[in-house]
């Protein structure tokens, strides 16, 4: 995964580079599939474990090309999965690939929730659901004028995943947290901003780069002082989201 120039990864889906102390993660196309197949996720979780253990890294900031997190790719997974479901006798095979894609995306979630060093999003256009979700488990998100949460779950009579409904009212408030999951209104980057789920707002062009700038003073602080506030910090969260999961595990079954 790594090669000897250090972190460093290209394929047609995910590409790593180290750029000012700071190790890039940037999924470029088939979000979903990048982040629920086996095989895919097993090499995205690597990028994060060589991020975690390369001393020239002391971030990860984790993007992806404008339009990957958005709603017509959220489309796609789910008009795949109910034309499966159409076929005859395909419910049961249907049932076991979304609760597979949901272990897989828990357990990205559950990497970032952990991970020992700063960990940024940065997000673009559109964002769906489970991605938004999975942003919530960072210490920082960046945002482009443009972006927006997307409730897709509503439109599609499915269960809010990628963890939002644990990490969303910790916050903004369950009263609040309730009215963003269930109006299924779009979200735009300066309201989340008000509402504290954004750390900024970063100008569209060369957002990538200005992500990359913004981390710059959290990088500065030594690493031991990042693990331990960290782990101070994540304390609480690292058990609740455990049990969160098993909740939603038995809600599937």
């Amino acid at each position: 995964m790594s090669q000897a120039n250090g972190f460093a990864f290209e394929d047609n889906s995910l590409k790593a580079y180290l750029s000012e102390g700071i190790a890039v993660v940037r999924i470029q196309a088939d979000s979903f599939a990048t982040l629920t197949d086996l095989a895919e996720s097993g090499r995205f979780l690597a990028l994060f474990h060589q991020a975690e253990v390369d001393n020239q890294a002391q971030a990860l900031l984790l993007l992806s090309r404008p339009a990957v997190f958005a709603d017509n790719e959220y489309e796609k997974f789910i008009c795949h999965e109910e034309a499966v479901l159409g076929q005859p006798g395909q419910a049961t095979h249907l049932k076991t690939q979304v609760i597979r894609h949901i272990n897989i995306l828990n357990r990205i979630v559950t990497q970032i929730a952990d991970f020992k060093k700063i960990f940024a999003f940065g997000l673009q256009q559109s964002i769906v659901t489970p991605f938004f979700g999975a942003s919530l488990a960072a210490d920082f998100r960046f945002a482009s004028p443009d972006m927006f949460f997307s409730p897709a779950h509503c439109r599609h009579g499915l269960h809010p995943t990628g963890a939002l409904p644990y990490f969303l009212p910790r916050f903004v408030g369950q009263s609040k947290a309730a009215e963003i999951l269930f109006k299924g209104e779009p979200l735009p980057a300066d309201a989340a901003l008000a509402l504290g789920l954004i750390t900024e707002v970063l100008p569209a062009d060369d957002f990538e780069q200005r992500c990359i700038q913004a981390l710059q003073p959290w990088c500065e602080l030594p690493g031991e002082v990042i693990l331990s506030s960290k782990l101070l910090l994540n304390h609480a969260n690292r058990l609740g989201l455990k049990r969160y999961f098993d909740t939603e595990a038995a809600l599937l079954h």
